[in-house]
């Protein structure tokens, strides 16, 4: 959502205004918002006595008719990456829905979650597309999915690619100041995945075995939530492996960390590393293109639909290929040339951003 903000406000002839809506309680979203109004509301309070009327009055109406009277009555007349009001659309055209799909990773990987789960996603996501006027996704891998799932509400699916947010170096911490913090020193690599099972990293373990009995061993910093709720004892499981394969001195995993942190070793590092299984829309590799970056990236045809510039592919399921395509990216990498990527990134990104806030304008123009 920053993203899209910081894109909108490009567009100095924009009629959209964005409106955040937020509980009472909880965060404050206004000050990690501070362009944008807030409007708070305890309807939008877990379990306060607001939110559980709520509920009472859309299930017994099946429409959200509290939150849609919220709605028009701070002026809103589209309701976007959120979820529906109940209305079939074109019912009520004073507030118009915009849903928001990321990936259907559920029926790609199904082992990866329980029936419930998957049960649960089929119904909402129907659901979603039956109710809402229009449905975002952010690749056409995604959309090609989307309309094989529900193939009867294939006219609502509209593309609307993110382009991450350019990344403020002047905040970096610097590298220096990271080896010490971190305790690491010499060149490595950045593998700014969650821990979740699709992810992949066991494969990076893989490769860096290999890179190690090659006598040329390579150093990956990670970060990242540890915890994968659908798959508790992954990272545990992950660790071990790592152990046995005698890898825990190129393996550091620094968890979540300071964005400010972040940005340094994004900015320092040899390349970022994605080796996921499936993405929707890769954050990192947006990241790589805003920035410059080389990556090195699993050979999934969202991430060639990503197209970074500096991008090196290996199969995602071949740590052998991997463990090439990082000793590539080691010898490719200069410091200069580096510099001169980021730098002509940067010149680039401000058109790449307005590109995603025209497009996101012209979707909800259309509504």
């Amino acid at each position: 959502m920053r993203s899209l903000f910081a894109a909108l406000r490009l567009l100095p002839e924009t009629p959209i205004t964005p409106v955040l809506f937020a509980g009472l309680e909880g965060e404050d979203v206004a000050s990690d918002f501070p362009d944008v109004e807030v409007v708070r509301s305890s309807l939008l309070d877990r379990k306060s006595p607001a939110w559980f009327a709520r509920r009472v009055v859309a299930k017994t109406t099946s429409q959200d008719i509290l939150l849609r009277r919220l709605l028009k009555r701070n002026g809103v007349s589209v309701l976007s990456h959120s979820f529906h009001l109940g209305f079939d659309p074109g019912k009520h055209p004073d507030v118009k829905t915009i849903g928001w799909i990321a990936d259907l990773q559920h029926v790609r990987m199904p082992e990866f979650f329980s029936a419930t789960e998957r049960l649960n996603r089929d119904r909402e996501y129907r659901s979603l597309c039956a109710r809402c006027d229009k449905v975002i996704v952010s690749s056409e891998c995604a959309r090609a999915d989307l309309c094989t799932f529900v193939p009867e509400y294939a006219h609502k699916m509209e593309l609307l690619r993110f382009v991450a947010s350019s990344t403020p170096l002047a905040r970096a911490t610097c590298l220096s100041d990271l080896q010490q913090k971190y305790d690491f020193t010499g060149p490595y690599f950045l593998l700014p995945n969650q821990f979740w099972a699709h992810k992949n990293h066991r494969i990076v373990i893989s490769a860096l075995a290999e890179l190690k009995k090659q006598q040329t061993p390579m150093l990956v910093l990670a970060t990242g939530s540890i915890s994968d709720p659908r798959n508790p004892t992954y990272f545990s499981s992950l660790m071990q492996y790592a152990e046995e394969s005698t890898v825990l001195d190129c393996f550091r995993v620094l968890g979540q960390i300071p964005y400010d942190d972040i940005v340094g070793l994004m900015q320092h590092a040899i390349a970022f590393i994605n080796p996921s299984r499936f993405e929707g829309w890769s954050t990192s590799v947006e990241e790589a293109k805003s920035m410059g970056k080389q990556i090195v990236l699993s050979d999934l045809p969202v991430h060639r639909e990503q197209a970074p510039e500096r991008g090196i592919y290996f199969p995602a399921e071949d740590p052998i290929a991997l463990a090439e395509a990082m000793r590539v990216a080691y010898d490719e990498f200069d410091d200069q040339r580096d510099a001169v990527m980021q730098e002509k990134a940067g010149t680039q990104f401000v058109e790449r951003q307005r590109g995603f806030g025209e497009t996101y304008q012209h979707i909800v123009e259309n509504v």
